[in-house]
């Protein structure tokens, strides 16, 4: 209770500098949980589903001559049931999914819900391992139009009521029936959906193609038996791919599978982001840390006699170790509260910077995080000024403690500075990056371009909205294609002469006014006319080797002969993620699919407009505009959130690095004030004094600032290869973000010596 007693008031005459301490723990706390429990919350992807160790994706490959395709998640429609007649003993149950077939809303009455769903066959659940709380899905999902809700979807659509039996419309144009419930699926999985719609093959191969002849559109999962040797399955998948898609002359494909809860974590953006957070945690929190014992460390000189005399009054080593510990504990305790307030505070920037909510990032079987993370700042933080602290003499309670000058100080300080070098370095890459990509020429318009897409069935219907959108007063052009430039192309093989594949191909229908509403320039030649004609880009006719010379070549590609009759410009397909693509356009006159829009001035309220009269206009239709330009912002969304957390982060160790060097210089102030009187005496002048206590923190902080630059660049290069334009950031950059940090630093010494510098030195001797 004694203990608990002094260390209240200790607490209590500290008020001046506790305050400090509170809020830098806080802070520093806050920033590097967050980052931990992020990075614990994707580690954990895809472990929410029964046994999921057991649960394997499918992937497939097309290997072409000349190419090194990627593996991808896209199968052909009949694979998933092919492994599992084919390997009985191994696969114990399989299925096959899709979501375009599930992308329009579902509505009850008039509500309407936006709720992610997906299509599946009958073996959906079993495979994935999710609980069903009512219905028998093996039976019911081999029935079309039949529908599974989850349980927080079926209590907001019908309250209370028993969901089974009702009636539902998927975009009013198809009935489902409900007929049973399963458990949530958390939001930390690649296979989330709050309802599944029946899938079975024979209906969904009169929706899209359901063969081994194309259609790769299917996300297909397997679920092993125990012990099953996956090497040897993949080696067998092998022989079985070549048995119902035997090789070309070409290409050939094959399939395998890998387990699922790799399928998010070996993502290289993840891998990426999962160096980078875990860095930038772990800088943070050690930077935290070390600060407080620096700030702990420097009250030595100061708290010294107090020691002593708790030794004097019977204390031992442990009892003061104790004490101290007991004192840090309580401001830890503080800054948990603080960082709370700050969490609820600002809980709309923390979860949009976290791109999750925090009910996700602290959920219980994460709980662990912030507590391995305060105990980390305990063990480092308490456990080693505790150990200076409990070892003081007991001497110094007749004399002035001079033993921990710079020793302790010094490295510590040099981490903090190095810290914030690497953050600074860090943030400036990443803002000028995100302003790179969302100003660089995309070699397309975004500027007040809306989208939508919509399926008309009969030529009578197109025209008649393409005549009626024409008719709107607010629209400048209407035009449609079958994608769009942002979201990306199927693919096509561009073959030879001889029928081989040369290579893969993005490909788009366009009506005649497309390429002008884009702002798509053609190079050369003019637009096709009929489907017998094509234009293509730069890169297409890179790949073909033709030079300046395609005007008139012939294609062969989806079966035909097409001539090439102009040359488009490149432009950037899936952002500035990907590399140029080879591009082939061919000409429609359906309005159709990717509806396009340029509206006028004023943007938003025509945009507003233009939803509602589309929605009078077409009462049975589900038309959802989207801006362009906002599109653009979503598919950049990851780039501006993690320039949201760096530039928080800087902020963050920008302050706790404040808090120890205004320690570390009031200490070393306190410390050296005889040696700065008497240097005043002999004919020191203030500017002489400051260069002294100056150049004392620059030795320090020059290294440091160095180490911490090169560290930034190392990561600047990890993380910015995720794109292929890359902003350019010179070696000047650097040496200018290292020069600011040091400006910073030394300003802050300036400024805090400025006082003992000044000071009558007749003072400073008189109090010793």
């Amino acid at each position: 209770m004694k203990q608990i007693y002094y260390v209240i008031q200790t607490l209590i005459h500290g008020k001046e500098s506790i305050p400090f301490k509170v809020i830098s723990l806080a802070l520093g706390l806050g920033m590097s949980i967050l980052l931990f429990a992020r990075v614990a919350y994707e580690q954990s992807y895809d472990t929410c589903f029964r046994d999921y160790n057991r649960i394997y994706q499918v992937w497939s490959i097309f290997l072409m001559e000349g190419e090194n395709p990627e593996p991808q998640t896209m199968n052909m429609g009949p694979l998933a049931g092919v492994i599992l007649e084919s390997f009985p003993k191994e696969v114990e149950s399989a299925t096959c999914t899709n979501y375009y077939l599930a992308s329009w809303p579902l509505y009850y009455g008039n509500v309407r819900f936006n709720e992610k769903k997906i299509c599946a066959d009958s073996l959906f659940f079993q495979t994935m391992g999710i609980e069903v709380l009512s219905g028998n899905p093996v039976q019911d999902l081999q029935q079309p139009n039949v529908i599974y809700l989850s349980k927080s979807l079926a209590e907001r659509m019908f309250g209370g009521e028993n969901s089974i039996g009702k009636v539902i419309s998927y975009n009013h144009e198809r009935e489902l029936t409900v007929r049973g419930t399963y458990a949530d699926i958390p939001d930390n999985t690649t296979v989330k959906a709050d309802a599944v719609i029946s899938m079975p093959p024979a209906w969904a191969a009169t929706q899209q193609n359901y063969s081994w002849d194309g259609g790769d559109s299917y996300y297909q999962y397997v679920r092993l038996r125990p012990e099953v040797d996956v090497e040897t399955l993949n080696n067998r998948m092998k022989k079985m791919a070549e048995k119902y898609l035997p090789a070309r002359d070409s290409w050939s494909y094959t399939a395998y599978v890998k387990p699922l809860r790799d399928t998010f974590r070996e993502q290289d953006d993840v891998k990426r982001m999962y160096t980078i957070m875990m860095t930038l945690g772990l800088s943070i929190l050690f930077i935290t840390a070390l600060n407080y014992a620096l700030v702990s460390i420097s009250s030595l000189s100061r708290r010294a006699k107090m020691v002593g005399v708790h030794k004097c009054s019977g204390a031992s080593g442990s009892g003061i170790f104790g004490m101290f510990m007991l004192e840090t504990c309580a401001v830890i305790i503080l800054a948990l509260l603080v960082m709370v307030l700050l969490l609820i505070g600002f809980r709309d920037f923390v979860e949009d910077t976290a791109s999750t909510k925090l009910t996700n990032l602290f959920d219980g079987s994460r709980l662990w995080v912030p507590a391995a993370t305060v105990a980390l700042l305990l063990l480092v933080g308490g456990v080693l000024p505790g150990r200076l602290f409990a070892h003081i003499p007991v001497t110094q309670v007749f004399r002035r403690y001079t033993e921990g000058k710079k020793g302790w100080k010094r490295p510590l300080l040099f981490i903090q500075f190095a810290g914030v070098a690497f953050i600074c370095g860090l943030m400036c890459m990443v803002m000028m990056q995100y302003h790179y990509v969302m100003s660089k020429d995309m070699g397309f318009k975004t500027e007040r371009i809306a989208c939508t897409y919509q399926y008309f069935n009969s030529a009578e219907e197109s025209d008649n909205a393409y005549n009626y959108f024409r008719s709107l007063p607010y629209i400048a052009n209407v035009s449609s294609a079958y994608g769009n430039p942002l979201d990306g192309y199927s693919g096509c093989f561009i073959n030879g002469e001889n029928g081989e594949a040369l290579f893969s191909a993005r490909f788009d229908a366009c009506m005649d006014n497309y390429y002008d509403l884009m702002g798509i320039q053609l190079k050369e030649g003019r637009l096709p006319r009929d489907y017998s004609e094509a234009v293509i880009n730069e890169t297409f006719v890179d790949l073909m080797k033709w030079d300046k010379e395609a005007i008139g070549r012939v294609v062969h590609t989806l079966g035909d002969n097409i001539t090439v009759c102009g040359v488009v410009k490149d432009f950037q397909i899936n952002g500035f993620y990907a590399k140029p693509m080879p591009y082939i356009g061919f000409n429609t006159r359906r309005f159709n699919n990717e509806l396009h829009f340029l509206l006028k001035e004023p943007f938003t309220e025509n945009l507003q407009r233009l939803t509602q009269d589309a929605a009078k206009a077409f009462p049975d239709k589900t038309i959802d505009f989207t801006s362009m330009e906002e599109s653009m912002r979503t598919m950049y969304n990851p780039v501006r959130v993690f320039r949201n957390a760096t530039v928080v982060a800087g902020v963050v160790m920008f302050f706790i690095m404040l808090m120890g060097l205004l320690g570390y210089t009031t200490d070393e102030v306190q410390r050296r004030s005889k040696e700065i009187a008497i240097r005043k005496v002999n004919g020191a002048e203030a500017s002489d004094i400051l260069r002294l206590l100056g150049n004392d923190v620059l030795w320090v902080a020059i290294p440091a600032v160095i180490i911490g630059i090169a560290l930034s660049g190392y990561v600047n290069n990890l993380w910015i290869n995720a794109f292929t334009a890359q902003v350019s950031m010179s070696v000047a950059a650097y040496l200018g973000i290292g020069l600011a940090v040091l400006a910073v630093i030394i300003s802050c010494v300036l400024i805090k010596a400025w006082r003992i510098a000044n000071e009558n030195p007749v003072k400073s001797i008189k109090s010793e």
